[in-house]
């Protein structure tokens, strides 16, 4: 199976580190941008990865992502819900103050 790559996110200019204060809320939106790639990077399945990909990255709906994947569209609804789930739930465990 192949592997989804979101490396190219956290090399993306709005991810670099800049020269804003450290409380400034660019600052913050980026440490938070940096968590959630790190949490579809190491906590999500590959499936998960995938149709997030397909969902957010090429735009896809769930009509064509099912039809790709050849799967019904409630599979891509629940496995993109629970790809959520996900990474709210471990959000819970940081201080974003």
């Amino acid at each position: 199976m192949k592997t989804i790559s979101f490396d190219h996110l956290f090399e993306s200019d709005m991810l670099k580190t800049s020269k804003i204060k450290e409380n400034s809320n660019s600052t913050k939106i980026s440490n938070i941008k940096n968590i959630v790639f790190s949490i579809i990077k190491n906590e999500l399945s590959e499936k998960q990865k995938k149709i997030l990909n397909m969902y957010f990255v090429k735009r896809m709906n769930y009509s064509q992502i099912a039809n790709q994947l050849k799967v019904n569209k409630s599979t891509v609804s629940r496995t993109k819900s629970r790809a959520f789930q996900t990474i709210y739930r471990i959000l819970q465990y940081y201080d974003f103050r």
